[in-house]
């Protein structure tokens, strides 16, 4: 190195190169040459470990490969994991990211930004920080200002081929300032879906839910170990209760690893208790594993409406519910209940079910029910009734579209009518949507709800009888009959037993009908309710007829029909006139019988109903089939058949369908008697009507 004199020191001069080495020296002179090292490039390998026992999600990892591979050359490829806590988020990125550690040889970049958890949030200059050092700047030479540090960092891994991982980022603006330069690739998870990072990044959204029943297992197959293949049903059954969450799944896995001695059937015990599986759900007090913690890192950075309105959410029976369901739960306009939600589904602790539907992760339903269950008694019952109003009022006016001509009981409370309700088709596609919510209103345990319990299952009888849901019928009638009795309401018992006879008498089980029918009666008749007693009559006689008991199915039949003229109940006559012909052709009096059809038909027509129409018209053509008129038959059949399709009754459908059975082999045409027979096995089938399912199925063996 060359100076002035070494005897003149007047003059101090210092300089310093960019790698931080330093020159000091008195009077310069010329020019100054010196050589310094050349700084090393640190290569940072910061990626965690690979997670044990990672399994399924090929289509992901597939659809973050094309991501990167089709990001527009100078652009910098950025894929956001968007998902609910605890689904996977992490592991999928993680996994990922070693897969294609080749492609990123210049390094691997990694921070968890505390973006949903009970540390703070991490600082986007904080964090630049950490990725300047591990690039190897000096801590000295760190810029003071974040927009220095992302330029700095901008800088130093351009044209680099580095993966950047931000895992559990809070938001756009923490994001933005740690985004590389071109040549790098970025990956980050969140359970904001971070649009704005689509607009000033052309990001690419990729949404991560539960694992599909298959990888669930896989994983938690995987997890046990050979235990698995010991208790196979076990597993499945832990895989439900977890909901396919991978969070939930793991937390299993580490409790069968931490209870060598406990079978995985222990395990199925201690999560059956839906009020303390969370409880269950938590390994050693680790905040990172607890299924509770990690759902409350989103609740309480939801604002104080949302958060209310995720509450009462886990108050709503069934896997979803309508928009307008939450706006009655949460006595809100409709427009701002909308808005709550749209809240709710961009911190991922609700899912936009579409047509106007929202759901809820099971897990997530399970602790919004706890939360609820700590708020004020009051509040949580009266939202509960509100719910209860909206249902039983949608029920009773979809209901009048369906069974238009049905006796009605008063309801109690009110509600805002159901839009876009206008014709049968509107409320019977609305009843079977709601269908899953209604039967699960049932299971609140609140004995002030009783008098809305059994109007609900009375409002619900006509959809019942349509679609033969048999099961939920029964289950929900029982369910109304002990809320009638805790009442000591005679005419709801009255009314609750009728309908739970018919139930019980339509899936095959007469004798357990015909106590219900035979209470019903002796209440009504003590309450001089003549429609009531004659329901109950009329019902009775089909449980004489089971017994083969054609004449006294007749006279009990023909006793009813006098107290429905009497108080003129022309609906009820007809349906009483349909089953005497019934019990009429049985006995061989086929002119009585067809006389009584078309007097009942006569009926059905001035009433509109045409759920009663194709019930009669399957009747005549039993009629005409008991008789030996082919022609009569088919053609009765045909008719029940098309307005079966009409209605949507399958149930009639497949009585038509077996009925033109019939007719065709009274003229010997076995290949058209098969063919219908298969047709109505599959209806029957897939109304799980068993009984009737198997007689075609016999029917059908018979032919060959």
């Amino acid at each position: 190195m060359q100076t002035g004199d070494a005897g003149t020191t007047s003059t101090t001069n210092t300089m310093s190169d960019v790698s931080g080495n330093v020159l000091q020296a008195g009077k310069i002179e010329g020019g100054v040459h010196y050589h310094a090292a050349e700084p090393v490039r640190t290569v940072p390998r910061q990626l965690p470990a690979a997670p044990r026992g990672f399994a399924g999600r090929a289509d992901l990892l597939a659809a973050v490969d094309a991501a990167v591979a089709d990001a527009p050359p100078g652009t910098v490829p950025m894929v956001v994991l968007v998902g609910m806590g605890g689904v996977g988020k992490t592991a999928l990125a993680v996994s990922w990211a070693h897969r294609a550690v080749d492609r990123f040889p210049d390094g691997q970049l990694y921070v968890d930004l505390h973006g949903f958890g009970s540390e703070r949030p991490f600082e986007a200059g904080e964090v630049l920080g950490g990725f300047l050092r591990a690039l190897g700047v000096a801590p000295e030479r760190l810029p003071v200002e974040t927009e220095e540090r992302a330029a700095l960092f901008r800088s130093l891994v351009s044209e680099r081929k580095t993966l950047v991982v931000l895992d559990n980022a809070h938001d756009e603006e923490q994001v933005r300032p740690l985004v590389p330069g071109v040549g790098s690739c970025v990956l980050v998870t969140s359970r904001g879906n971070l649009a704005g990072l689509v607009v000033d990044h052309d990001a690419v959204l990729l949404p991560v839910d539960v694992l599909p029943e298959a990888e669930a297992l896989d994983l938690l197959r995987g997890l046990v170990g050979v235990r698995a293949d010991a208790e196979p049903d076990a597993v499945v059954e832990l895989v439900r209760l977890c909901a396919r969450l991978p969070l939930a799944l793991r937390v299993v896995g580490g409790l069968a690893r931490c209870q060598p001695t406990a079978t995985l059937a222990d395990l199925v015990e201690t999560l059956t208790d839906e009020h303390g599986r969370l409880d269950a759900l938590d390994v050693g007090g680790d905040a990172r594993t607890a299924v509770r913690t990690v759902f409350s890192w989103s609740y309480r950075r939801l604002p104080a409406d949302a958060a209310r309105v995720f509450r009462l959410l886990g108050l709503v029976p069934g896997t979803d519910t309508s928009r307008a369901a939450v706006a009655a739960l949460a006595d809100l306009p409709q427009a701002l209940t909308n808005r709550l939600l749209a809240v709710l589904v961009q911190a991922q602790v609700a899912v936009d079910a579409g047509r106007g539907r929202i759901g809820m992760h099971d897990l997530l339903r399970v602790y919004a029910a706890e939360l609820a269950e700590l708020g004020h008694p009051e509040d949580r019952r009266s939202a509960v009734v509100r719910l209860f109003d909206h249902y039983l009022h949608g029920a009773a006016q979809a209901d009048k579209l369906v069974t238009p001509r049905r006796f009605r009981v008063p309801l109690d409370g009110s509600a805002t009518p159901i839009k876009d309700l206008d014709t049968r088709d509107d409320a019977l596609e609305w009843l079977r949507t709601e269908h899953e919510a209604i039967a699960g209103l049932f299971q609140v345990d609140d004995r002030e709800l009783d008098a809305r319990i059994w109007q609900l299952a009375y409002t619900m009888r006509g959809y019942f009888f349509l679609t033969k849901d048999w099961d939920t019928w029964v289950r929900t009638h029982l369910v109304a009959l002990a809320a009638t009795e805790r009442l000591g309401d005679l005419s709801a018992e009255a009314a609750t037993r009728n309908n739970l006879g018919l139930a019980l008498l339509e899936r095959g089980d007469p004798e357990a009908a015909g106590p219900h029918y035979l209470r019903a009666q002796e209440i009504f008749e003590r309450l001089g309710d003549l429609r009531g007693a004659g329901n109950a009559m009329g019902n009775y006689a089909w449980i004489l007829h089971g017994r083969g008991d054609f004449a006294g199915a007749l006279e009990w039949a023909t006793r009813a029909l006098g107290l429905y003229e009497r108080c003129e109940a022309r609906t009820n006559a007809g349906i009483t006139l349909r089953g005497m012909a019934i019990f009429e052709a049985e006995l061989g009096r086929f002119a009585d019988a067809v006389a009584h059809l078309d007097q009942a038909m006569a009926v059905f027509v001035e009433r509109g109903s045409l759920l009663d129409q194709a019930m009669a018209h399957n009747s005549l053509g039993e009629v005409h089939a008991q008789a030996g008129d082919a022609v009569a038959s088919a053609e009765a059949y045909r008719r029940a058949l098309a307005q079966g399709v009409e209605l949507g009754s399958l149930f009639e459908q497949a009585r038509a369908h077996r009925g033109l059975a019939r007719a065709a082999l009274l003229v010997d045409d076995r290949e058209q008697a098969a063919a219908e027979l298969r047709r109505a096995l599959d209806l029957f089938t897939g109304l799980s009507a068993a009984t009737e399912a198997e007689e075609a199925a016999a029917a059908l063996a018979a032919l060959g």
